[in-house]
């Protein structure tokens, strides 16, 4: 039996901990559905993000940033009625814009492809910031702000950074550490 981090204590959990959190993406759309999902996540609890994730994939075109990205007023009024997922409309309309903004970096020739560009970004932050993670989350949103990103505070970014793997965060005896 392994010693996990205390966040792991139902299956569900267990499950995303052990396969998921804090392990390096391959896509672009993972690393997109990492940051729709912490924002979505704001103000309420990983385990209700989780138990939602089916419904938040299928309702945001599987987190295809090309898709989601053509998302209209009509989409999120329709969104709105969807029970399965947290209808919260600054939420729903940032996950709109985010992946406008992403798929801006995705088509810009002087950018490599959003999935690069997150973790190119996040390694020039650590080694800026001599990994002073307070700072560095403060950095990334201030950056991605300013490339049109909301729903994005320090916390958010942090979690974000946890989930793709930058941030080491499992507890000091779990065996994922």
């Amino acid at each position: 039996m392994h010693t996990r981090c205390q966040f792991a204590n139902t299956t569900e959990m267990i499950a995303y901990h052990d396969n998921e959190w804090g392990q390096i993406k391959t896509t672009s759309q993972q690393v997109f559905e990492a940051l729709c999902l912490e924002s979505m996540q704001a103000g309420l609890s990983w385990s209700i993000i989780l138990k939602k994730r089916l419904a938040l994939r299928q309702a945001f075109a599987q987190f295809d940033i090309t898709q989601l990205a053509k998302f209209d007023e009509a989409d999120i009024d329709r969104l709105m009625t969807n029970k399965g997922i947290i209808r919260h409309r600054k939420k729903i309309q940032a996950m709109v814009n985010n992946a406008q903004c992403a798929l801006a970096i995705e088509d810009d020739p002087e950018l490599p492809d959003f999935k690069h560009y997150i973790y190119e970004t996040a390694q020039q932050l650590l080694e800026d910031y001599d990994c002073n993670e307070e700072e560095i989350n403060k950095a990334f949103m201030k950056l991605l702000k300013k490339r049109g990103f909301k729903f994005i505070g320090p916390t958010t970014i942090e979690s974000f950074l946890e989930t793709i793997g930058v941030y080491n965060h499992h507890d000091l005896q779990c065996y994922l550490r």
